[in-house]
């Protein structure tokens, strides 16, 4: 899904969390993760938070889980596809993250996917999301992007996020050929241009970042505006 949020509001975010110390869990058949955690209810972090807690936050994180566990036997009952009823949840926090800005939302429905079918890209797309923008944790985003291209059916607009937050996270020269590709493939979208003459520019080309950003133009034009004029005034284009 193509992203609405500029690239300047998330350079603009400031608070990190300091998620607990990582170890590996296994996530789906022959698929682990670093098992990361962060201090929200259990349901609005990835994977149920792998929640290690006092008994009463145990308890209250259990009843969250539960809770959703029927949630996911009710959709079963009025979509009994599994695969339908995983598309669902995935497209609903899409649509809480990028259309409502609510990322505790989007969490809830990445996890209710995950209940349904843990081996999902979209899934991992989503928490990738998730602990990117609400957590500020890039090396956590980083890694679940990468399970997320090599799990089921991975979104077109993967390589572009997954290039915009390494962006983010100061890391052009690994930005660069993951944001190549959706330019390629979607040259009418202006988002993933704009984000590859910005790595072009910070990775020390000038000249081709400026021929990039003259070639900056289709969908969502109107969110890469500003950034547009700063990298051509940065670059002196």
């Amino acid at each position: 899904m193509k992203r609405l949020i500029p690239l300047l509001i998330w350079l603009a975010a400031a608070t990190i969390y300091a998620p607990a110390h990582a170890q590996k869990a296994e996530v789906a058949p022959d698929v682990s993760v670093s098992r990361k955690t962060y201090p929200v209810p259990a349901n609005e972090a990835p994977f149920f938070n792998f929640a290690e807690k006092t008994e009463g936050q145990k308890a209250a994180d259990q009843k969250l889980v539960a809770a959703d566990q029927k949630l996911v036997a009710a959709v079963l009952e009025r979509v009994p596809d599994r695969s339908r009823a995983v598309g669902t949840a995935i497209d609903a926090g899409m649509r809480a993250f990028l259309g409502e800005n609510d990322i505790a939302t989007a969490a809830k429905r990445f996890n209710q996917a995950y209940l349904l079918d843990p081996q999902q890209s979209g899934i991992y797309h989503g928490f990738a999301m998730v602990a990117e923008a609400r957590f500020k944790d890039f090396a956590y985003a980083d890694e679940l992007y990468r399970v997320a291209a090599r799990m089921k059916s991975p979104s077109a607009s993967l390589r572009a996020d997954h290039g915009r937050m390494l962006l983010i996270a100061g890391r052009p020269g690994e930005a660069k050929p993951l944001l190549e590709q959706p330019v390629k493939d979607t040259p009418d979208w202006a988002v993933p241009r704009m984000n590859l003459a910005w790595a072009t520019l910070q990775t020390g080309n000038r000249d081709e970042a400026c021929r990039l950003a003259a070639q900056v133009k289709g969908t969502q034009m109107e969110n890469v505006e500003r950034d547009l004029a700063l990298l051509r005034q940065k670059g002196g284009c």
